[in-house]
């Protein structure tokens, strides 16, 4: 019992205060309080998961959003992670990776605030039961700062890797939500957003594909020939048959006529 208490109280000394720079595995920033979270750069230089869609971390409206830029993946350490998380919460922010669905835990960070000070921890979840396990889980260059109830926080994940064998695996899906936090304990994590599958080193892995652009070569449908190009009613050709006219056989008569009269 003894034992319990005086790591709680370790607990609460080193990690409610921004001007403590950590433990062994959690490493503060010279500018622990300096922390600017916007959409810039979404899809294209970071990938960014949030709730609601594409809603913006520096604007008024409620908005839970995290970012992650990696590194270029080295075998078998993975990749350095730099994470922005933001949100509104009474008790704490935190976002999850997940190497593989059917794992039965998930490596969670997680951002609080205790009466305005900020306080940073890592856990372990359990996917089955949602229990969460401190866990020391190294991470540098954490930044926090809170205002009211909005909280945010930059840090960096180093030597993260989906794979447990020496190769490097970057696929993850990420966990974004919230739970309470009465000052000593964490409440249960409830999720707001699931990503799915991502590979967190491509900015654009959840961006979807845009349509490529149809094509207008088509023939017009006024193409069809005109009605009226029909040929006249009194085009017909004439008759080739070799059968003399009426009036003609009459002209024949008349000129032996005359020639047989010229004779007498």
């Amino acid at each position: 019992m003894e034992g319990g208490l005086i790591v709680l109280a370790a607990a609460l000394l080193l990690f409610l205060s921004p001007e403590v720079q950590g433990t062994a595995h959690l490493s503060f920033a010279n500018d622990t309080q300096v922390v600017n979270i916007t959409r810039d750069g979404c899809g294209v230089s970071k990938l960014c998961v949030d709730t609601p869609n594409n809603c913006d971390p520096s604007g008024s409206s409620p908005c839970l959003f995290v970012s992650a830029v990696s590194s270029v993946p080295v075998a078998p350490n993975g990749v350095n992670l730099s994470v922005e998380l933001s949100g509104e919460s009474a008790g704490y922010i935190a976002v999850g990776l997940t190497a593989n669905a059917s794992e039965g835990t998930s490596m969670l960070v997680v951002c609080a605030q205790t009466n305005g000070t900020f306080f940073f921890r890592t856990m372990q979840r359990n996917n089955t039961d949602n229990m969460l396990t401190p866990t020391e889980r190294r991470v540098n260059e954490i930044r926090g700062m809170v205002n009211g109830s909005m909280i945010k926080c930059e840090f960096i994940v180093p030597n993260l890797n989906a794979s447990n064998t020496r190769s490097t695996a970057t696929t993850f899906s990420l966990l974004l939500g919230n739970g309470s936090f009465d000052g000593s304990a964490l409440g249960a994590f409830i999720i707001s957003r699931n990503s799915g599958p991502l590979d967190i080193t491509q900015p654009n892995s959840n961006v979807p594909p845009t349509a490529a652009p149809i094509s207008n070569t088509t023939m017009p449908s006024n193409t069809t020939m005109p009605s009226n190009t029909t040929m006249p009613s009194n085009t017909t050709m004439p008759n080739n048959s070799g059968a003399l006219q009426p009036h003609a056989v009459l002209l024949l008569l008349s000129v032996l006529t005359l020639s047989v009269l010229l004779r007498v």
